[in-house]
């Protein structure tokens, strides 16, 4: 009796499965995310008389194509660009000991702000981090430092608070293992991470 329900259950789990990977593969060219097409594909949608109102097709979150390009690059070039961060997002890096924005990070908080306003339903979780020199305590409070001077920056481009939380992990999450300026450079940052979608 215990098997022939498991192979009920299974046989079950098999038939969703299959039906939603065949619903998928159905979807009209239409139903594609703007990040699924290229520009050359997209044309102005013409209004249609014999259109009839549907439901509106639930699509993956915009950021998926870009997490593809992202794994692609180069382990080295992707860390540099994104570290941890939920891409298209990129991290912020700083100096050594500071909190202050550098120059040549503004365009990527810029950027990173343009994303976030095209997307106003994805709430973003700032993970400040630090090298390993220091004080666990110090680093902490420096990880926050950065964290907080990343909201207020993105909050004074039009991001609304409600949508940023902040935490530090100070030298608790390297990204780089080693213990000279190049791998210092990369876990001086903080990372945005979509926390819903």
């Amino acid at each position: 009796m215990y098997a022939k329900k498991r192979w009920s259950l299974i046989l079950f789990l098999v038939s969703i499965i299959f039906l939603v990977s065949c619903a998928k593969e159905s979807l009209p060219p239409a139903a594609l995310s703007p990040s699924e097409t290229s520009p050359a594909q997209v044309a102005p949608a013409a209004p249609s008389k014999e259109a009839s109102p549907t439901k509106a097709v639930s699509q993956p979150p915009a950021f998926e194509s870009e997490a593809l390009e992202a794994k692609a690059l180069p382990p080295e070039k992707r860390l540099a660009l994104y570290g941890r961060s939920t891409p298209p997002l990129e991290a912020i890096f700083f100096n050594f000991d500071s909190y202050e924005i550098r120059d040549d990070m503004k365009a990527r908080l810029q950027k990173d702000a343009r994303i976030l306003l095209e997307h106003p339903n994805w709430k973003i979780q700032l993970q400040g981090n630090c090298d390993e020199r220091g004080s666990s305590e110090y680093n902490l409070a420096l990880g926050e430092k950065r964290a907080l001077m990343v909201k207020r920056y993105l909050m004074n481009l039009g991001i609304e608070a409600r949508r940023l939380t902040t935490v530090s992990f100070g030298e608790e999450r390297p990204l780089a293992k080693g213990h000279n300026e190049k791998a210092w450079a990369l876990n001086r940052r903080v990372d945005l991470v979509v926390v819903n979608k």
